[in-house]
């Protein structure tokens, strides 16, 4: 359909042709003009490994690290994952930066 003969549907005028007053039925976006929002995009689980080498640490330092409750971390089976910003929100609460 034409832009001039939607008009009538949402501007409450007679349509130019018909003469027929406004429907009152909203129009509806095609696939191409949707604008609903976008589903959020979820943060992909890291491995131990990728954590040690993100924070310079072997991976004793993170076990330790992981018994001491100093490093968040979810297990899903028989492995253990973590979430980037898990960690850093956890270590800028939890940790002080000296200064010397």
């Amino acid at each position: 359909m034409a832009k001039e003969t939607l008009d009538h549907l949402t501007q409450g005028t007679p349509h130019p042709a018909s003469g027929q007053p406004k429907l009152g039925l909203p129009i509806l976006p095609d696939a191409e003009t949707d604008i609903s929002p976008m589903a959020p995009v979820t943060e992909p689980f890291i491995n131990k490994e990728e954590v040690a080498r993100r924070l310079g640490k072997t991976l004793r330092t993170v076990d330790n690290w992981m018994q001491r409750g100093l490093l968040p971390y979810y297990t899903i089976g028989r492995s253990v994952e973590f979430k980037w910003s898990d960690v850093e929100s956890h270590l800028s609460q939890t940790c002080r930066i000296c200064r010397s």
